[in-house]
């Protein structure tokens, strides 16, 4: 089917491009199955089914756009030569007429490897999985109310044709996540875990080791007080460092804002924005990683984007329009939560670097602050670039060791240069987590994923 859709999409753009000077075309097609379990419900649905095409044409001046979800080839061609006639039109001949690049010449087929397909075992077999994984979370201890068992996978196949690139990919993303309840005197806390990786079955794997950790953490964040305000020396794991990294250098470095001024990382580019031990990426092509992929969706290869280097804040994240509006390099962040939607300028899998300090040579450098664990959430404001962080847990450091006292909820709040220039210690632990999706304000859904190695800076925290 690939090979046939891609003839027909490279002969539909070749008739577009005799009318207009660029024309590029993407189908996507995503389906997949998300099985839920708890004590008292459980559910299976099928991924948001979404198949259809979208035809982006350039005129030399301004980007349009058709999409469908069913057509005939012959209806279609003709309705898009019109548009296409009425762009070429729409060109004001006292402003120049600029090329689109359609990039180095690539005609291959992609897909991302697995060992053990979701999809082959029996609706009934996944089923039990989950209930089983629910099972053992309940019996871990009398004060589990209750606990929410999900195994997901999704398969994405996108087919992208320009004048230069005929191209396809299929990934298969698979999703194992854990929530358990716990609950005491009136009382209730969650804690989640799980994984999210381009892969199969076999990566998803939830040890007893980590349930139990789960439960012994929920049980002690019943009684956990809230935290004095003010600037603490905090150390951060993995989770919470990645949280970090996907809300200074998220939304913020997407150079859509930039076109539209509201994003004010654009004033800081090429200067200090960290500590010199700081560095940080948008690497799409770790293509086992949940935000990983081989192009995107205007058909620019997978790369590493490297955002800091050495603390200085180097470019940002671009989609077609911004990269050529802004006469930036072009990164592979060109992302559509369909075929339906407008592609944006969206991170992938964004992260601190490993460092050199081990996590054990960070804390017992604390001499008095706090272990910040199990972030749930982040906010950020491009314009003033301030971020908001959210966790569970804040756990007291005295004399370079965990002391057992732990805060809840605890909320990092401040501006980014002044958070990330802080930063004097990187651990060589990096850890990416896949579980979360990004939006784009309150839509705009994609995935992604946060992460890096345990962190030492000075923080606001309440």
């Amino acid at each position: 089917m690939a090979a046939d859709l891609k003839e027909r999409l490279g002969d539909l753009v070749a008739h577009l491009e005799t009318i207009v000077p660029y024309a590029a075309a993407l189908h996507k097609k995503r389906s997949g199955t998300r099985i839920s379990v708890n004590r008292v419900q459980e559910s299976v649905e099928p991924e948001d089914p979404a198949q259809g095409l979208v035809v982006t044409l350039w005129n030399g001046q301004a980007f349009y756009e058709y999409a469908a979800n069913a057509w005939e080839w012959d209806s279609l061609k003709t309705t898009l030569t019109d548009d296409a006639r009425a762009a070429a039109a729409a060109v004001d001949k006292s402003k120049p007429v600029e090329q689109i690049e359609p990039g180095a010449e690539i005609r291959q087929d992609f897909s991302s490897g697995f060992e053990r397909d979701p999809a082959a075992l029996p609706l009934a077999e996944r089923l039990e999985i989950a209930r089983e994984r629910m099972n053992q979370a309940v019996a871990a201890d009398p004060l589990v109310a209750n606990a929410v068992s999900i195994l997901a996978h999704t398969v994405s196949e996108d087919v992208f044709v320009n004048r230069a690139k005929s191209m396809s990919q299929k990934i298969l993303r698979s999703d194992s996540i854990l929530v358990v309840f716990v609950s005491k005197d009136g009382l209730t806390v969650d804690i989640h875990n799980g994984v999210s990786k381009n892969a199969g079955l076999e990566a998803m794997d939830l040890s007893k080791g980590t349930l139990r950790g789960m439960v012994d953490d929920a049980k002690r964040l019943l009684t956990a007080p809230r935290l004095d305000p003010g600037v603490y020396d905090v150390v951060t794991d993995p989770e919470w460092s990645g949280i970090i990294a996907h809300e200074c250098f998220g939304h913020g470095m997407e150079t859509d804002l930039y076109v539209r001024q509201r994003a004010l990382s654009q004033k800081y580019l090429s200067k200090p924005v960290a500590a010199p031990i700081v560095n940080m990426f948008d690497d799409p092509s770790l293509i086992g990683e949940a935000g990983g992929f081989f192009f995107d969706d205007e058909g620019q290869p997978a790369a590493p984007t490297h955002i800091i280097k050495d603390g200085v804040l180097q470019r940002g994240l671009t989609d077609l329009p911004s990269a050529h509006k802004l006469r930036f390099e072009r990164s592979a962040n060109g992302r559509r939560e369909s075929f339906a939607r407008k592609a944006y300028a969206r991170m992938t899998n964004t992260f601190f670097e490993s460092g050199q300090s081990t996590k054990d040579q960070i804390i017992s450098s604390v001499e008095n602050g706090l272990y910040l664990r199990h972030a749930t959430n982040g906010m950020e404001d491009p314009q003033a670039w301030g971020i908001q962080v959210e966790g569970l847990w804040a756990e007291r450091i005295r004399d370079g060791k965990l002391t057992g006292e732990v805060f809840s909820p605890v909320i990092m709040t401040g501006f980014v240069p002044d958070l990330l220039m802080s930063i004097s210690m990187v651990g060589n632990d990096r850890w990416i987590s896949g579980l979360g999706m990004c939006g784009k304000g309150h839509k705009e859904w994609v995935k992604n994923t946060t992460g890096g190695p345990h962190l030492r800076m000075k923080a606001r925290l309440a």
